[in-house]
């Protein structure tokens, strides 16, 4: 497991505050028309519809004969005119279903070989934004 202690995670988030969000929030800025808007920098999903989402990925990759060996995690970005108001142009992430590539190994959870989306599974989106949303980690409230 690849797990990351409390010091690194705020030192990543970070880096990405110092690095990324401030040109993110001036697109949010434009695209909402909002000066001083600011970006999404987290998604929050609870442990259920983590749960819940793993076990519907894995029963269509054994009803469609898939054999499904992780998740990619990918940026994305509502539009401006999104019906959702809270999130309208700002940030996310979502979560697709990945099948190892065609000749490819795995072992103990590790890949040695790269993994190819499946589209043919529905992603995982509409994660909760931070409070507010460009609160740095960790948030507590």
């Amino acid at each position: 497991m690849n797990k990351i202690n409390f010091k690194e995670a705020q030192e990543l988030n970070q880096n990405f505050i110092k690095t990324r969000s401030k040109a993110l929030d001036k697109i949010v800025e434009v695209e909402t028309g909002k000066p001083k808007q600011k970006d999404a920098i987290s998604s929050w999903f609870s442990l259920d519809e983590l749960k819940e989402y793993i076990a519907y990925v894995e029963a269509e990759g054994k009803a469609k004969n898939i054999t499904v060996n992780g998740l990619r995690v990918y940026f994305g970005a509502y539009a401006k005119n999104d019906q959702k108001d809270d999130k309208k142009a700002l940030s996310t992430v979502f979560f697709v279903p990945t099948k190892p590539k065609v000749g490819s190994l795995q072992k103990d959870s590790v890949m040695l070989v790269e993994s190819s989306d499946i589209t043919d599974i529905e992603g995982m989106n509409n994660g909760s934004t931070g409070h507010p949303p460009s609160a740095p980690y960790p948030q507590t409230y």
